[in-house]
């Protein structure tokens, strides 16, 4: 495995990683967003501590994979019913 250290940024501290180079971006790239969406907290949310806005982040960030998870749940029961249904017409 071919790994790369890196240096992160987070709410003013920086943290040194190592991930695999043919990772580096896709890190590079959630950092970044994090940084938004920390900075959007900070708008909305003005007075808070880092730790505040990094666990508000986290909050957002699970709960939107909870909902995406879910509806491809959701995606892949209506299709298996279609497919279904698509059987029943032909035969």
């Amino acid at each position: 495995m071919n790994e790369v250290s890196i240096t992160i940024r987070i709410c003013n501290r920086n943290y040194r990683i190592k991930v695999d180079i043919k990772n580096e971006q896709i890190v590079r790239d959630s950092i970044h967003q994090i940084s938004q969406n920390i900075e959007k907290f900070h708008k909305h949310f003005p007075g808070r501590d880092d730790q505040d806005y990094m666990a508000m982040v986290l909050i957002d960030f699970i709960t939107s994979k909870q909902n995406q998870n879910a509806n491809t749940l959701s995606n892949e029961f209506i299709l298996e019913k279609l497919k279904k249904i698509n059987t029943l017409l032909d035969s």
